[in-house]
């Protein structure tokens, strides 16, 4: 399967017409970034640690910076996250919201001092860590007349795409479809092209991301700070999906231009009373995946000045073993009167599919500079990802005839991004200080615009010796187009339906920590 059908749908129809080998292809992207990760302060300064030390974020950001503590430090994060989208689609407009509670992060590092001296190497720190990476928590629907095709289009194309007949049985069963008098040119919608249609999508999905990580990090003569990491990762996507047609079937004259043989043009034939009748469709699509991976993660801070650090990563891509469940449903109901008061007939037809994959992550490679003021810092990040470089494999099968099209696939829609990050925290007493910070996430696709932002403000106190707590409110922006489904536009003469989404996800963050 090609993943340009994948890109920018919503995959409701996938689940029928193709293997879930083209499913595992569209989310190599989702299971690919982590966006969540951090304690308040980090995610206060905007995230921007790559050349920070002495948070506890720093055993999965730059586990380098495990060698500023002086001392052992524990800390538990808390947030209520809140994803909010407005959906724009053929002039209407509709939003939705959904929100969550959750642990965001939760690490302890053990200070291990190695020499009472100033030269060579000051300690030898280790900490684990619990960060959820990922929020999938969402809800995108969207609704408007389309005036220009059908649904069903898209499902022919896919048999003319792919070559299947099963597909076509059970459409044409349920009535949708039939096929052109010149059978070569395969099957056309029985349902009206033309002509205003309710559609409906409304998108559902649950489930996050988390990483346990085991880090070191070693601090020589105050100056080279050198670190390392293990994660160990794991995963839960749900998305449940669902995409709802209203409308009008064709006419017997609008058949007939098409295959003036069709049994659907024959006033005898049972087809005939399918004609010029009222319809709602419900193409239903469900997927479950779920997996483990393991990473690692080397770093660096150097400190050519007591004001200034470097500091540098590379992180390896994430081998993930992969479940993934898929169920679809396609159901329509026949009405002969606009009240839609009682249907005369309806169909449906099926499908459901097991299938495990290996999925391999991008490299990331990342770059920090940090400044140091008598009352404060400034730290700014950029990261490179290469998402073309994403590969799926089927699990137990060498060399399958999928992977040099899969290959393609990615790197036909993907492409190198570079994330910036950039922060700042002032003390603003003896014993508060105010941080801010802005983030900006480069467009992974080739072909498409996708606009995500963020930016974030945060507190933070020391409650004693000892305590100190941290507070963040980060809030993300992200502007896409996404299309229900495509059609192939030349033949149908017809643009493929597009709806503008505005996805603003906002965090509140709390950190309560001691050292020790």
């Amino acid at each position: 399967m090609r993943i340009q059908h994948l890109l920018f749908t919503s995959l409701l129809l996938s689940g029928l017409g193709f293997s879930a080998h083209g499913q595992s292809v569209g989310n190599g992207l989702i299971f690919s970034q982590e966006t969540n990760g951090g304690t308040a302060r980090f995610k206060g300064l905007g995230n921007a640690k790559t050349a920070l030390g002495g948070d506890i974020s720093s055993i999965t950001g730059n586990p380098a910076g495990l060698g500023f503590f002086g001392q052992s430090d524990i800390s538990v994060t808390l947030n209520y996250n809140n994803a909010a989208n407005k959906g724009s689609y053929f002039g209407n407009s509709i939003s939705k919201n959904k929100g969550k509670f959750g642990i965001d992060h939760a690490g302890v590092v053990f200070h291990f001092p190695k020499n009472e001296g100033y030269h060579g190497w000051q300690n030898f720190n280790v900490g684990i860590s619990y960060e959820n990476t990922n929020q999938f928590s969402n809800n995108v629907r969207y609704e408007g007349l389309n005036p220009n095709n059908t649904i069903v289009s898209a499902y022919t194309d896919d048999i003319a795409s792919f070559g299947d007949q099963a597909l076509a049985t059970s459409l044409y069963g349920i009535r949708l479809i039939e096929q052109f008098a010149d059978a070569s040119n395969g099957y056309f919608p029985i349902t009206q092209e033309s002509g205003n249609k309710d559609q409906i999508s409304d998108i559902l999905t649950t489930g996050l991301s988390s990483k346990t990580s085991i880090a070191f990090g070693g601090n020589y003569n105050n100056v080279f700070y050198i670190g390392g990491n293990v994660g160990f990762s794991s995963f839960l996507h749900e998305n449940s999906a669902q995409f709802s047609e209203y409308g009008w079937t064709k006419n017997a004259a609008a058949v007939a231009a098409d295959n003036p043989n069709s049994s659907f043009v024959d006033p005898t034939h049972e087809d005939y009373d399918f004609l010029s009748a009222n319809y709602e469709m419900l193409d239903d699509y469900y997927q479950r995946s779920e997996g483990t991976g393991i990473d690692f993660k080397i770093g660096a801070i150097y400190k050519p000045t007591v004001d200034w650090n470097i500091g540098a990563t590379i992180t390896s891509p994430t081998w993930y073993t992969i479940d993934q469940y898929t169920e679809s449903y396609i159901g329509v109901d026949y009405y002969d009167n606009e009240d839609a008061t009682e249907a005369f007939d309806f169909g449906e037809t099926q499908f459901t599919d097991d299938f495990t994959y290996r999925l391999v992550t991008p490299w990331k490679f990342g770059l920090g500079l940090s400044k140091f003021f008598s009352r404060g810092l400034l730290s700014a990040d950029a990261e490179y990802v290469n998402y073309s470089s994403i590969k799926v494999r089927s699990a137990g099968y060498a060399n399958s005839t999928d992977d040099a099209l899969w290959d393609q696939d990615f790197k036909d829609a993907y492409q190198g991004a570079v994330n910036l990050r950039i922060g700042g925290e002032y003390l603003l007493t003896n014993t508060i200080s105010g941080r801010a910070g802005i983030n900006y996430f480069g467009n992974p696709y080739k072909n498409a615009d996708n606009k995500q932002y963020s930016g974030s403000l945060g507190l933070g106190t020391k409650l004693s010796n000892t305590l100190y707590m941290d507070v963040a409110l980060v809030h993300l922006i992200n502007e896409y187009k996404v299309s229900p489904y495509n059609i192939d536009e030349a033949f149908w003469n017809s643009p493929s339906p597009v709806a503008d989404i505005k996805h603003q996800r906002t965090n509140v963050v709390l950190t309560l920590g001691a050292k020790f």
